[in-house]
């Protein structure tokens, strides 16, 4: 596991190094704490970034063209007679 400190972990998301310390502040980024150090594995900066990726407006519209199709086909709910 390689680990980074804060400056290298600011420079590898482009973000400056007051902006990290308030999304640990706020429990946002995975960090650990070994005594009074803050470091940060490359491996949770990677997922962090993936998982704030924003979908492009084509990517939105056949996700939802298929629920809506998927809406269309699926038959409705209807409670069986007794």
């Amino acid at each position: 596991m390689e680990l980074m400190d804060t400056q290298q972990a600011a420079e590898f998301l482009h973000l400056k190094k007051s902006y990290l310390y308030k999304l640990v502040y706020e429990k946002k980024i995975p960090h650990y704490k070994p005594g009074h150090h803050l470091l940060f594995a490359r491996e949770d900066l990677e997922l962090y970034v993936s998982r704030n990726r924003v979908s492009a407006d084509y990517e939105l519209d056949r996700v939802a063209t298929m629920i809506l199709n998927n809406m269309q086909t699926k038959p409705t709910y209807r409670p069986r007679k007794r």
